[in-house]
């Protein structure tokens, strides 16, 4: 019978999200320029990576409005964070996993996002009115889940990436209290 070679030994009902988080939320590997490496979200967008699921263009307009958002959001690197999470699968750290949707809906439900926002960001609204009409769900020719259902996932996630780590609670003037410290900075 074959048998891994290395055992794990962390169970199923060791591991929760918070620790999830704060021990791999940015051990994510990212093709820049032909090579895969192990960056950050922030490093990857800084290096220019290549996405993966997601096209640059929808990257692009779903983290603009995360950066309206969450600020920082942006430079922490939101566009490589949802493309990264979206390529895990089942290990997925995205809120729609705990939401109970699987990674097919999750794309797709970011594929519809780009969309929607595409197509709101063109007129001659500015984007704070857009978001305002998303999240009172008024917003013209909107498709797909409510748009305020997309901004509150869209920001879980925005926060997830802007302020998961020990350096992110700094910023927020809160101590950083991980039962587990990570064993190495992000």
């Amino acid at each position: 019978m074959w048998r891994p070679a290395v055992q794990c030994t962390l169970m199923a009902h060791d591991l929760t999200r918070r620790r999830l988080l704060g021990s791999s939320l940015f051990s994510a590997s990212f093709l820049v320029l032909g090579d895969r490496l192990t960056l950050s979200p922030a490093e990857a967008v800084e290096l220019d990576f290549t996405p993966e699921v997601l096209t640059r263009d929808q990257l692009n307009i779903i983290a603009t409005v995360a950066e309206q958002l969450v600020p920082g959001s942006a430079d922490a690197g939101i566009a490589a964070y949802l493309d990264a999470q979206l390529r895990a699968g089942n290990d997925s750290l995205l809120i729609g996993k705990y939401l109970g949707v699987d990674i097919s809906a999750q794309i797709d439900f970011y594929e519809l996002l780009a969309r929607n926002l595409q197509k709101a960001l063109q007129t001659e609204q500015a984007t704070s009115e857009v978001l305002s009409a998303m999240w009172s769900d008024v917003q013209e020719n909107w498709e797909g889940p409510p748009a305020s259902y997309m901004l509150f996932v869209l920001r879980a996630d925005a926060l997830d990436v802007t302020y998961g780590t020990p350096e992110g609670f700094e910023v927020l003037g809160i101590p950083y209290m991980a039962h587990i410290m990570p064993e190495k900075p992000w």
